[in-house]
């Protein structure tokens, strides 16, 4: 899977969100070759892409087809024009992120001369490139944070292993383990008896398999672990997702300051509880989780 930074111009219609396509014109308006035109020819069914209109992150989109030349009308003018034309499928954040806030958060990481973030790209022509690993990483954590059930890039990243070259059985237990079901929750809950890890509580209806690090930020082979995997009532399940509860080396429940020790309680959620860690794995995403989601204070 590689990762693509599209940064479209306003009056460009670069994305045609409608048509479920990104294209790019053979020729810029000056008539030289469009960088982004050979760019574009490497991208390959499976891949995921960042949108910006404007300057602002917009969406994500999966690539779910095959580069191809062909003609379509493109602004500004609407004349027919030649392109190459890539497949995709967007999924829209639930609200544009701003390029200074952007910038900042992508600061460390984006290279000081040529950076693919330009606070003027709205007076600039399309562009397109490849994404090193490190901005992916944190283009993938903005957007999830963007989206608190990480609808749009869980959905683009379920899209692109669904077209990937992964065999079918594959891609099925990876895309049934991001709603925690499949073989997946199967294995997680069989590591704890079929019970919540927390309370006890067997009444299957009643316990969801929660991830430990996130299916979004997680590799394929993560994502199919079972010790990256908690077995859990609702009330625990959401405050371990948001952050509120961690635990430690030993298993410990640590909660954060946003949530006192006599709200767990209420909440049913016991304060001095032991987690029976299951492995070296289970320890070490336990420890991701509080280093990347919990909410210490």
């Amino acid at each position: 899977m590689a990762y693509w930074w599209l940064n479209q111009k306003e009056d460009d219609f670069a994305i045609l969100d409608d048509e479920g396509l990104v294209a790019v014109p053979r020729r810029d308006k000056l008539g030289k070759t469009h960088p982004g035109y050979a760019v574009c020819a490497d991208m390959r069914p499976g891949d995921i892409g960042f949108a910006f209109v404007g300057g602002e992150f917009d969406g994500v989109f999966a690539v779910v087809g095959q580069p191809e030349d062909d003609a379509i009308e493109m602004a500004p003018d609407f004349r027919r024009r030649a392109a190459r034309m890539v497949p995709v499928r967007f999924f829209d954040l639930a609200a544009p992120i701003a390029v200074e806030e952007m910038a900042l958060r992508l600061r460390n990481v984006l290279p000081a001369v040529g950076s693919p973030l330009d606070a003027d790209s709205a007076g600039k022509d399309t562009t397109i490139c490849r994404l090193a690993s490190d901005v992916a990483e944190r283009l993938i954590t903005i957007a999830a944070d963007a989206d608190p059930m990480s609808a749009s890039i869980g959905e683009a990243m379920a899209e692109a292993i669904s077209v990937g070259d992964l065999p079918e059985e594959t891609k099925n237990d990876l895309i049934e383990a991001r709603l925690g079901f499949g073989r997946f929750s199967d294995a997680v809950r069989a590591l704890w008896d079929g019970a919540c890890c927390a309370t006890g509580v067997s009444v299957d209806m009643l316990v969801h398999v929660c991830p430990i690090k996130p299916w979004v930020r997680a590799t394929n082979d993560e994502r199919l672990d079972p010790e990256n995997g908690l077995p859990l009532v609702p009330t625990w399940n959401f405050a371990f997702v948001s952050g509120l509860i961690a635990f430690n080396d030993d298993g410990d429940l640590l909660l954060s300051a946003e949530l006192p020790a006599d709200e767990a309680r209420k909440a049913g959620i016991a304060p001095d509880l032991r987690l029976a860690i299951k492995g070296e794995r289970q320890r070490a995403y336990l420890a991701w989780h509080r280093a990347n989601v919990f909410v210490a204070g």
